[in-house]
């Protein structure tokens, strides 16, 4: 069997599993009676992935190459610069232009009192890195890699690979995390946040793939999401920022 029908047979078994297995813990969960945050049914969602990925890289080869674990830092320093600057770069543009039109405010300080907005960023990163390591392994160092084994054009790849991600985020927004959590991400109803996340997603996963193809490695995107996560997570919903209305449709530097 040659790489290319490999390839193709192992990305569907893995879209389905991701796809599906979040709905399983729901289930799972319901029928245990368990509270959906931190429970077993939303550790099978995050776990599932990569534990399909090992098994497939493991007992179904498919040839599609290296998983992109090496770090070799030295000749990927521009790439982790760039990795690391992104987020903020982009962040601090969105913030400038929503608190300049008056569709958003930046305070001072937090929704529960604290002006350590960039202590509270930096505390971030340890656990933010565990995740997004197994996460970058899953989605660029398994996904991006067997997609684009798979055939489809580099660009079509980074696209599938960001619709599935996103659809692996479903049970996590409608039902693992809590409502007030979800609120103090966006204001928004189903209706807006479902097209504007996926297409936050998607556009996330096509930098995202290009520096793991570019590189070789997931450790820039893992440097590029933790990056990211710490600084977003901490001005949205830690309410450092906060929108007018649902002006968070236009200004809001959440990747939707």
């Amino acid at each position: 069997m040659d790489t290319r029908r490999r390839a193709t047979i192992n990305y569907t078994i893995f879209a389905v599993v991701a796809v599906t297995v979040g709905w399983a813990g729901i289930a799972f969960d319901e029928a245990t009676g368990q509270p959906p945050n931190n429970s077993l049914g939303m550790g099978l969602w995050f776990a599932a992935p990569a534990l399909v990925a090992v098994v497939l890289v493991v007992f179904h080869p498919d040839g599609a190459g290296p998983l992109g674990l090496t770090l070799r830092f030295g000749d990927r320093a521009g790439w982790f610069g760039f990795a690391a600057l992104v987020y903020p770069v982009v962040t601090a543009l969105v913030v400038v232009a929503g608190t300049a039109s008056g569709l958003s405010t930046l305070h001072s300080t937090g929704s529960d009192g604290s002006s350590a907005m960039i202590v509270a960023m930096a505390a971030a990163l340890p656990g933010l890195a565990i995740k997004n390591t197994i996460e970058e392994f899953i989605w660029r160092g398994f996904g991006t890699r067997t997609a684009l084994a798979t055939g489809i054009p580099r660009l079509g790849s980074h696209v599938v690979v960001g619709v599935t991600c996103g659809l692996w985020h479903l049970p996590l927004y409608m039902h693992f995390m809590a409502k007030a959590d979800f609120g103090d991400l966006t204001s928004l109803p189903w209706a807006l946040f479902i097209p504007l996340f996926f297409a936050g997603v998607i556009a996330a996963a096509v930098v995202l793939g290009e520096l793991r193809l570019r590189t070789g490695s997931i450790w820039p995107g893992v440097v590029m999401h933790t990056v990211g996560g710490a600084v977003v997570n901490t001005l949205v919903v830690d309410g450092y920022l906060t929108f007018s209305r649902h002006s968070d449709a236009l200004v809001s530097p959440v990747p939707k």
